[in-house]
């Protein structure tokens, strides 16, 4: 067992990360449902979902991915390499996307609702 894991210890990381995620936007979703405002409430998902599963490289070989908000914060608090700035750059852009999207839909929605 201990070969399994150690041979795999990447992927079986990422699992339990993305399980926990899931875990969390289960429970955001149910805490955010008693937001009235259809933008407001979008807006704290879409927060939520681009803070947890943006990934970013975690060292400079670009071998392996963590999620952007932790290596920015560990590059930052340990005055390591440029991946924390990359990191939040990433983190910036991913953001835009995700504003950028929910404005779309927002005009998608208008136009197709009867006046």
């Amino acid at each position: 067992m201990d070969a399994f894991i150690s041979q795999h210890e990447y992927a079986l990381a990422w699992s339990v990360y993305l399980l926990a995620g899931l875990g969390f936007c289960l429970f955001w979703w149910k805490v955010t449902s008693i937001v009235r405002h259809d933008g407001w409430r979008d807006l704290f998902r879409g927060i939520a979902l681009v803070l947890m599963f943006t990934p970013w490289f975690s060292d400079e070989t670009h071998e392996h991915f963590a999620p952007a908000i932790v290596v920015a914060f560990m590059d930052f608090l340990l005055g390591g390499s440029d991946n924390g700035l990359a990191a939040s750059l990433a983190l910036l852009v991913a953001t835009a996307l995700m504003l950028t999207a929910l404005i779309v839909r927002r005009v998608m929605a208008r136009r197709a609702a009867p006046n």
